[in-house]
């Protein structure tokens, strides 16, 4: 029978981060901090902005071609479709894209892997699933969500199971949880996969910019509270707000998460 004293850190795999925070939180920029070869699908355009000039290998996918007609609640009040629109294609180009490299063994050379963000590329799978039902640029209904949500739980555990380091971003919002009646700060996830998806990650921390108007200051909030109570960290002896600001923009490894990494503070 195994006993938990001898497990190791192979025995646990590689961690898995998901950042959480509002825009301009830092949460891009630890991409950067990361040891070893890093790969990113970036779904925000904005991110390149952040990784601009690093050695990060990366492919975009965002819709270019939208549906500007006016959306409407109330059954057939809605514009229609105003051009051809790729944003129900853009999921599939992306799932053909990830097929194809993890067939091809594309990932076995890199460390790291990241999604940024993961907020926008959950809009991406329902610009599909709309597409699937015939409601392409619709609101979306029951059914829609329900497809959604099975939809990025299979895309997660498939990543999930690669041994890699995973970095995952998403963007939350301070709102009243249903559940609890609390304000706090919610994942902007569809329904139970605020619940379930965070299950699939070793690390959940809340990003948060610190900054004043002499000084620089970015911070990840590392143990739950009332209003972040979705937080988990392995990581022994981490202050509740841990500095992760990059002071040497040449080496930026040197602090945030790759510091941690690096400095091996994983609980085994």
């Amino acid at each position: 029978m195994p006993n938990a004293k001898d497990v190791t850190d192979e025995d646990i795999g590689k961690p898995k981060f998901l950042l959480i925070g509002s825009t301009g939180s830092g949460k891009t920029t630890q991409i950067l901090t990361l040891p070893g070869k890093t790969f990113v699908y970036i779904f925000d355009p904005s991110a390149l902005a952040t990784l601009k000039g690093y050695d990060i290998d990366y492919e975009e996918f965002v819709p270019t071609r939208m549906n500007l007609g006016a959306v409407s609640l109330s059954k057939g009040k809605s514009d229609p479709i105003t051009q051809k629109m790729d944003q129900g294609l853009i999921y599939n180009l992306w799932a053909t894209d990830a097929d194809k490299k993890e067939a091809e063994g594309f990932f076995d050379d890199y460390d790291n892997i990241c999604f940024d963000s993961f907020t926008t590329f959950s809009a991406i799978v329902m610009d599909r699933v709309l597409k699937l039902n015939g409601r392409e640029g619709q609101f979306p209904q029951q059914d829609d969500w329900a497809g959604q949500m099975q939809t990025i739980t299979n895309v997660v555990r498939q990543f999930i199971g690669m041994n890699k380091i995973l970095l995952f971003t998403a963007h939350d919002q301070f709102k009243q949880d249903k559940a609890s009646s609390r304000m706090q700060n919610v994942i902007m996830l569809t329904g139970q996969l605020r619940v379930s998806l965070p299950l699939l990650f070793s690390e959940i921390w809340h990003t948060d910019c610190a900054s004043t108007a002499n000084l620089e200051k970015f911070q990840i909030q590392t143990r739950p509270d009332r209003l972040n109570p979705t937080i988990r960290c392995t990581y022994k002896g981490l202050d509740m707000f841990h500095d992760m600001t990059i002071k040497d923009w040449d080496k930026p490894q040197d602090y945030g998460i790759g510091k941690l990494l690096n400095n091996e503070r994983k609980v085994t």
